[in-house]
């Protein structure tokens, strides 16, 4: 492989910003088509596909763009999978633990489209403004939504939960599902994203609680009583905060059954459900696995 020469105009990435977010940007500042330019870098390079895929050329992008060598690299993405041997080429859904790329604040940007691998949300709290999906929303005066902003920055990125990952997307099942309604219209879910927004981070901030994950990642608990655990702490923490926090101290694993407060479940076979449980029974083995995403294993037992 020829060595490949930085373009005359140097672009700045921002920080966690994509590859191919770069890729773009870089291009753009210097006025070449991107199929022209990866087409450069194949005669340079044989070994790269003949698509245009920067993610497949990180080396060769910082080289273009005349940055240090690991820049684009995001430090998550150097974490090597364990789960896959030798043979494995990319990191499975425990070990990548890297969010989905969204796009940034354009005033934090000015006025470029940039998109990052970043646990945050769709919400610049110091624009106070929705900026995901290229929208522009002034939340100012929303108090609840940049206090849910602030809890995906700050604890839910302490537990590896980030916006677009699956322990928010069983928050928003589960709300559906209790509330007995079905996949929504794509302009009624565009407006549920925002309107529901801090209902969908508290649900998963309650149920990516340590004291909720002992319950769920114990191997002997079975669909009907994850039904009810999760239909319980819901319940309660509908009724405030409080409650719902007593309900998490509350919930334990004994011998073969499921304490909740003074009530006792056992972990196999039926039982009597609510109607809202009874929503949730036939979805409790993937929202058990989307809940217990941010964990890096499942444990035997933690009664």
């Amino acid at each position: 492989m020829r060595s490949v020469t930085a373009l005359p105009i140097a672009v700045q990435p921002f920080r966690d910003e994509t590859a191919t977010s770069y890729w773009v940007r870089l291009c753009r500042a210097n006025a070449i088509a991107q199929a022209d330019l990866w087409l450069a870098l194949r005669h340079l390079d044989r070994a790269l596909p003949i698509g245009v895929t920067p993610r497949n050329a990180i080396r060769h992008i910082e080289l273009l763009g005349g940055l240090t060598e690991g820049l684009l690299q995001h430090p998550m993405r150097r974490i090597s999978c364990k789960h896959g041997g030798s043979t494995r080429r990319v990191d499975c859904a425990v070990c990548r633990m890297l969010p989905a790329a969204i796009s940034l604040c354009r005033r934090c940007t000015r006025g470029e489209l940039v998109t990052a691998a970043r646990r945050s949300g769709p919400i610049c709290v110091r624009h106070r403004r929705w900026h995901l999906d290229n929208r522009d929303l002034d939340v100012g005066g929303k108090t609840r939504h940049l206090r849910a902003q602030r809890l995906l920055n700050g604890t839910m990125a302490l537990r590896g939960v980030s916006y677009m990952s699956s322990e928010v997307e069983a928050a928003t099942l589960l709300l559906q599902l209790r509330a007995g309604e079905n996949d929504p219209e794509p302009r009624d879910r565009e407006h549920n994203q925002v309107s529901l927004f801090p209902l969908h981070i508290n649900i998963a901030l309650v149920l990516t609680d340590d004291r909720m994950a002992g319950v769920l990642m114990s191997r002997r608990i079975g669909p009907h009583a994850t039904a009810v655990a999760i239909d319980w702490v819901l319940s309660a923490h509908f009724i405030g905060r409080r409650v719902g926090n007593d309900a998490l101290n509350e919930i334990r694993i004994e011998g073969r059954e499921l304490w909740l407060g003074r009530t006792a479940v056992r972990l196999q076979g039926g039982c009597a459900l609510t109607s809202s449980a009874l929503r949730l029974l036939p979805h409790v083995r993937t929202l058990r696995v989307q809940l217990l995403q941010h964990r890096s294993k499942l444990v035997g037992d933690h009664s």
